[in-house]
């Protein structure tokens, strides 16, 4: 059941044209995180946590988190 506070969602829908999880993985993906099978996102060279990411990049990956259910970012990677 989405659950993206309405705020996130029309700022995602003035930035992408719609709630579709398309323009915000594009989004992600081109900024060079990588999404997993499992959903979660690794995250590009330089992020080892949120506070690191850009403002846009946070709101992409939170509309995905609380809208289509998908995973945040799987930091434990780099330890690795």
């Amino acid at each position: 059941m989405p659950q993206a506070d309405p705020d996130l969602v029309r700022l995602i829908v003035s930035r992408f044209g719609d709630i579709d999880t398309t323009g915000p993985i594009q989004f992600l993906e081109r900024a060079g995180y990588k999404l997993t099978r499992d959903c979660h996102w690794l995250p590009k060279s330089g992020v080892t946590n949120y506070g690191q990411m850009t403002r846009d990049e946070f709101d992409c990956l939170m509309f995905l988190c609380h809208e289509w259910d998908f995973g945040g970012l799987r930091l434990e990677k780099l330890n690795d």
